[in-house]
């Protein structure tokens, strides 16, 4: 646990280097109404300063959650990060949107998690892509490949203007060191962190599918192997046959059911359910844990959020 404070304390250093004054929050965060009640949460809208408290609040003030929702442009990099710290302690799970196949599809989508508005928000791109890695298990909603993007960083302007060249130089510096350090302790590859930094701020650049089920789809690393041992005991043969089944076409999707047989498909429902369960019980024990330890081993900034100085 050592590793996440040290990054909170990276991470409001770098609020302090790269935000002017604080304003309220932009995003949205609510109870999932596709989901059992306090059981998921919707994250909608530009992350703003402010949003991390937000989510602290609504989190451990009795909404408690298993699970996020993430429909958001991006927004503010260091307030989506100490949100992302957060949602791993806690482990959750995170969902961003799909590629949905028809408009009506997409239409339903919106309508199931009650997005305000989904034409500006119905995907996960710049700064929510720091939320999202943060989740234990990580995926998209059920209507296709998701629909999750990112780009370079980049200081405020407001930042800008209060620094010389050298002090700006070594605040992208702190920037990039703080965005590797992060992105390590989130199980993600390395070649993110270049590939993000390639893509100018006004451009985003799309995690492709093959991607996305390499490097995200699932539980994240050092969970996948224990959870495999728990729940999955399908043959190789009824592994491959269910492969990447999620997005395939409709015909498609009932062919690859017409050829397995009932066994194979009961274990396949049974590994999802289990894998499922396994979720909601690591984030409900994680939930109950930070309750017990609010005022105790773990720092109370933690729940009570970070206020960095003021930039100079």
């Amino acid at each position: 646990m050592a590793m996440f404070y040290g990054l909170f304390r990276s991470v409001a250093v770098f609020v302090a280097c790269i935000l002017g004054p604080a304003t309220v929050g932009a995003a949205e965060i609510r109870v999932d109404p596709s989901r059992a009640a306090a059981a998921g949460a919707v994250l909608e809208g530009k992350i703003e300063a402010g949003d991390f408290d937000k989510f602290k609040n609504f989190l451990l003030n009795g909404d408690n959650a298993v699970e996020i929702y993430l429909a958001s442009p991006g927004g503010d990099l260091a307030e989506a990060m100490k949100i992302g710290l957060l949602a791993r302690i806690l482990k959750l799970s995170t969902v961003v949107p799909s590629k949905a196949l028809t408009n009506q599809n997409r239409d339903l989508a919106a309508t199931r998690r009650n997005l305000k508005d989904p034409k500006a928000n119905y995907m996960c791109t710049s700064a929510c892509f720091f939320v999202f890695v943060a989740g234990i298990h990580r995926s998209s909603d059920d209507l296709g490949p998701a629909i999750l993007g990112i780009h370079r960083p980049s200081l405020s302007e407001n930042a800008l203007k209060k620094l010389n060249l050298d002090q700006t130089t070594a605040a992208n510096e702190r920037t990039r060191a703080t965005i590797e350090n992060y992105l390590k302790v989130m199980d993600v590859p390395a070649k993110y962190a270049e590939d993000m930094y390639s893509v100018p701020k006004g451009k985003i650049q799309w995690i492709r599918n093959d991607e996305f089920e390499a490097d995200f789809g699932g539980f994240i690393p050092e969970l996948r192997d224990w959870v495999a041992a728990r729940c999955d005991n399908r043959t190789d043969v009824e592994r491959k046959n269910w492969e990447g089944l999620k997005y395939k076409t409709r015909a498609e999707h009932s062919a690859v059911e017409r050829s397995v047989t009932d066994i194979s498909r009961k274990k396949y429902e049974a590994q999802l359910n289990c894998e499922r369960n396994v979720q909601d019980e690591l984030a409900l024990r994680a939930y109950d844990d930070a309750l017990r330890k609010r005022n105790g081993e773990i720092p109370q900034s933690t729940f009570d959020g970070i206020s960095p100085p003021p930039p100079k």
